[in-house]
């Protein structure tokens, strides 16, 4: 008889905790969880944040967190060779157990493995008794997101030709010479200041000499962006050419702002066309970076049409980042050398042999 107590009065507390929980499980229960920062690059390290505050006498004893987030945000101790079904990359799990009026906080570290608005959709909480019968599930949704911007491509910044970006450079007129650009020395007209005289070459030659200035302006970089598969279909570019072109754009914007004041801008034949102003300076840098970080892959023209249409007279230097030259884009790119710009072909997929791939154009390859 006293078995069978025992039997009925276990029976009886687990039949009460059974419902305690079902009824007051998620009672006074609160959930968060924020992205540490709005705004990081491609591989930094950041970090998400979830809090589970119990402010109820009864305890948790099992709580288990489920997070759907992006599939590009990879969190500590998952594999990072898992390529197969990335889906299965934006679950986590983690397990909480809580006293009563208790608040458990963690702190999970993530790696932005892309560029791109990364989120957290949603977390779901379920909260189960000490035997495991009582099993509720509450979804709390979550909106918060962190921009990743591109990094750029693991290139060397000698690829490029060694006075690239930086400096003046001379054109054949301008309203003043450079007092700075010294080309050699001429004779004296009474005109120039007695600072400009050359007392070495009035002393060589026996009669005034005075410093030859050059005419100069600043450098000012167009970056042209091809956005079409092929030169035969309107069709926009592979996800994986697409983030190589994404890098190599954002390479020479960080090569621009290191060398100084040279002004930068960028263009596409995005669906709806891209433009954005030349202009330099770490804001000018950040905005373009955004700007990319959310590009999608779309194509609006066919890339010799497009890049036609644009004004290029106001700028010395043209970088084409592009998968292939047609015939019509190799003659723009040898028009613009004639016109004594610096053209450059960035690219994963070209290769020096190309039949249209201007000879006075610089050819570099986007490391994959």
């Amino acid at each position: 008889m006293n078995l069978i107590g025992m039997v009925l009065i276990l029976a009886a507390i687990v039949a009460a905790e059974f419902f305690l929980y079902e009824k007051l499980g998620f009672k006074n229960v609160t959930y968060t969880i924020k992205i540490s920062v709005s705004e990081a690059y491609e591989n930094d390290e950041i970090e998400i944040i979830e809090e589970i505050d119990n402010a109820k006498r009864l305890p948790l004893v099992w709580a288990r967190s489920e997070i759907s987030c992006s599939p590009y945000l990879r969190f500590k101790g998952q594999n990072p060779e898992n390529k197969k079904d990335r889906s299965l990359r934006g679950l986590v799990s983690g397990i909480f157990t809580l006293k009563g009026y208790q608040k458990c906080r963690r702190v999970w570290k993530v790696k932005c493995e892309k560029r791109g608005i990364m989120t957290i959709d949603n977390a779901t909480i379920t909260v189960s008794d000490l035997f495991g019968l009582s099993k509720r599930a509450k979804m709390f949704e979550v909106s918060d997101s962190v921009r990743v911007l591109p990094a750029p491509a693991d290139m060397e910044a000698g690829e490029l030709s060694g006075n690239t970006f930086i400096g003046d450079i001379s054109v054949r007129r301008f309203m003043l010479p450079d007092p700075f650009m010294i080309s050699g020395a001429r004779e004296y007209t009474g005109r120039e200041p007695m600072n400009r005289v050359h007392w070495a070459q009035t002393a060589r030659c026996g009669r005034p000499m005075v410093f030859d200035n050059e005419f100069t302006t600043e450098r000012r970089v167009m970056i042209l962006m091809n956005m079409q598969r092929s030169e035969t279909h309107v069709q926009p570019l592979s996800d994986h050419n697409l983030e190589l072109q994404i890098k190599a754009a954002a390479f020479v914007l960080d090569h621009c702002e290191n060398s100084g004041s040279t002004e930068c801008a960028l263009t596409a034949n995005t669906e709806a066309a891209l433009l954005i102003p030349a202009a330099s300076g770490y804001e000018h840098s950040l905005g373009v970076l955004r700007t990319l970080a959310e590009l999608e892959p779309t194509c609006g023209d066919y890339a010799d049409v497009f890049f036609e249409s644009l004004d290029l007279n106001d700028f010395t230097d043209i970088i084409l980042i592009t998968p292939f030259v047609s015939e019509r884009l190799g003659a723009l790119l040898n028009a613009l050398t004639l016109k004594r710009k610096t053209v450059k072909i960035l690219t994963a997929g070209l290769t020096d042999g190309d039949a249209f791939v201007p000879k006075t154009a610089e050819l570099h390859i986007i490391p994959r």
